[in-house]
């Protein structure tokens, strides 16, 4: 792990730090703690990425969110973000992300939310795994010969229902940590700020606004159509953007 390297561009790590100190912003004022959020970049040469987590000053490496219920420390809250460029070199972009929720830093998680961008999986880009079980999704998991049901049977292997991946939304609408963050509060209590419901509110806004903007990219002449349709006056250029459709379609 580096602090710097010479392969990624300093905006980008501008772009990154500012990020990382949003992130912190936000969950210092749903949560009580005190972890701030750091971009490092990792690697070398064209392999160099930038990640973005709260860092131990001690080991160097990634750890998880202390939270709490009714002032003891109950769960952890692993917050991983890997950035790059967007396909036109212009906005930050995140390339992964975890969200992992789990009682003990050893654990396996309780569960996760997990975002990949990569292109053509056969898994859904935004997706969650949840890890428990139960016989008949298992049996489910095996039953046909074909797609990852036939892929499982050849490992000769009991499958796990964490490895399912539920499709939480693709690359525009998927989950944002705020969303999580509300999940614990009013599914397990975690300790919050006063003020937390208006931090809530105020970064999932501006995550779909975000996401909003990154939508209208995919497909503009269809957001014209939209705001035409409430009386907007909309004039497309001569040579209009087709519609992303890879982003459109993709699971």
């Amino acid at each position: 792990m580096t602090s710097l390297a010479a392969t990624a561009s300093d905006d980008l790590y501008a772009r990154a730090t500012a990020f990382a100190d949003d992130l912190t912003v936000r969950i210092q004022s749903v949560v009580d703690t005190s972890d701030s959020f750091t971009a490092v970049i990792m690697g070398e040469g064209s392999s160099a990425r930038i990640v973005v987590g709260v860092i131990d000053t001690d080991t160097l490496e990634f750890r998880p969110v202390q939270l709490t219920i009714n002032g003891k420390a109950r769960l952890q809250l692993l917050i991983k973000f890997f950035c790059g460029w967007d396909s036109a070199s212009r906005y930050l972009a995140v390339d992964k992300s975890w969200f992992h929720v789990r009682l003990d830093e050893k654990d396996t998680p309780l569960f996760r939310y997990e975002y990949v961008r990569q292109l053509g999986q056969v898994i859904p880009a935004a997706h969650l795994q949840i890890h428990a079980h139960r016989d008949e999704t298992i049996y489910l998991m095996t039953a046909a010969d074909r797609g990852r049901p036939k892929t499982r049977k050849r490992k000769v292997k009991v499958p796990r229902l964490a490895e399912l991946h539920f499709p939480l939304g693709g690359h525009r609408f998927r989950p944002c940590i705020e969303d999580v963050l509300e999940m614990l509060i009013f599914e397990f209590g975690i300790d919050t700020r006063p003020a937390f419901r208006q931090a809530i509110h105020q970064g999932r806004e501006r995550w779909r606004k975000m996401q909003l903007r990154a939508a209208v990219r995919d497909d503009p002449e269809l957001a014209a159509d939209v705001l035409r349709s409430i009386d907007y006056k909309v004039i497309s250029p001569e040579d209009p953007s087709p519609p992303n459709r890879d982003k459109l379609i993709a699971f």
